[in-house]
């Protein structure tokens, strides 16, 4: 068992038939609540709330990490406003405050990877590995129509190695969650990378190489995923508040102006003001650029074509987006559609279309203990 499913049991997991997925990011909380239902999950409930102004700036900005106390008092009004009622609640682990790679390591089955990995991580963490929690799986070799002869002659000549995705949480980090958790009077607590939930909420069982670029406020993350599985995982240092500082600038305006400019025009830009659609592009291109180069050299080491990348977070929803991202990653480039996986009502359809890339991580995190 995982150290990550032994987190689920920290206050007894009993299941129920309605739970709540917690998504606490930089600049807001986002909760979704949904009950068992055939053919697939029903929504209840969804909401999200600003944290900014509980550190004194304003909404839309990457707050600090905020105490404790702080963030369940605003989950509470959170919960309150979205009428949740479930206890059952899963929790994202930022990938910011975690470490997510794959390693090679030599086949020498389950029992000896257990003694290895905790040697093994000592290379990737840098801290005393007796400071947080550990967990690892086998994954599968990708199965590739290229196969390099060089690397086929080394792997023949050379012990068997598998690929392992190692996974570690600081122990202060599991702590807050807990103790937000406790907070929240949840009577059955768990947890999870996010980056495992956006991909349960974005993807189906498509087996290509895929992309998924999440664009936060202060910060976004790249996920590579091979046959339904993690193959990298890149935190980026750039988020969408990026624009919005830079329009702040160059027009002298508050943040929270340059925020509504950003959302209403985007990369479109105003006619009537073309600085606008350049000053959100230069600051979109720094995500785009690092973004691109991760994915180029991941399909050059691997000898793959990286056909879709999957825009998913608040931040993907600038206007625009997709067109200079197409043209940055010469790929398909599409939304999440993460309420598709749900049973909605039908008069909420046109709101929930623009909502999904946002409440991916909170959806993702219900459907895990939905079994999907």
């Amino acid at each position: 068992m995982s150290f990550l499913d032994q987190l689920g049991n920290l206050f007894g997991d009993k299941g129920s038939a309605s739970v709540v997925g917690i998504d606490i990011g930089g600049s807001s909380a986002k909760v979704m609540q949904v009950k068992r239902g055939s053919p697939k999950p029903i929504l209840e409930t969804y909401g999200e709330i600003a944290l900014g102004p509980y550190a004194g700036i304003e909404v839309g900005q990457a707050a600090p990490i905020l105490p404790v106390p702080t963030i369940v008092e605003a989950l509470k009004g959170l919960f309150s406003e979205a009428k949740v009622t479930a206890t059952d609640m899963v929790f994202s682990l930022p990938l910011s405050s975690t470490l997510l790679t794959v390693i090679e390591l030599p086949d020498v089955g389950e029992k000896r990877l257990q003694e290895i990995v905790p040697i093994e991580a000592r290379k990737y963490i840098p801290m005393n590995v007796n400071e947080v929690s550990l967990s690892h799986w086998v994954i599968p070799k990708a199965v590739r129509n290229y196969v390099d002869p060089d690397e086929e002659e080394r792997a023949k000549s050379g012990p068997p190695k598998v690929d392992v995705l190692l996974a570690a949480v600081h122990n202060d980090v599991l702590k807050r969650f807990q103790d937000i958790a406790t907070g929240l009077g949840a009577k059955t607590a768990s947890f999870e990378i996010e980056a495992f939930s956006t991909i349960r909420a974005v993807m189906g069982r498509e087996s290509q190489p895929v992309a998924i670029l999440d664009i936060g406020a202060a910060s976004s993350k790249l996920v590579l995923v091979e046959d339904g599985v993690v193959r990298g995982a890149h935190l980026l240092s750039v988020g969408s508040q990026e624009v919005t500082q830079a329009l702040a600038r160059a027009h002298g305006v508050t943040l929270l102006q340059a925020e509504e400019m950003k959302r209403e025009y985007g990369l479109l830009g105003d006619p009537n003001d073309p600085a606008i659609a350049e000053i959100a592009r230069l600051a979109i291109e720094r995500i785009l650029g690092e973004a691109v180069r991760i994915v180029r050299r991941y399909a050059q080491q691997h000898h793959v074509t990286i056909n879709r990348v999957i825009l998913s977070g608040a931040g993907s929803l600038i206007k625009g987006l997709p067109d200079v991202a197409r043209g940055g990653f010469e790929s398909d480039i599409v939304y999440s559609d993460s309420f598709s996986r749900l049973t909605t009502p039908p008069q909420l359809a046109p709101y929930l279309a623009d909502a999904g890339p946002e409440f991916a991580v909170a959806l993702g995190l219900a459907l895990r203990k939905m079994g999907k």
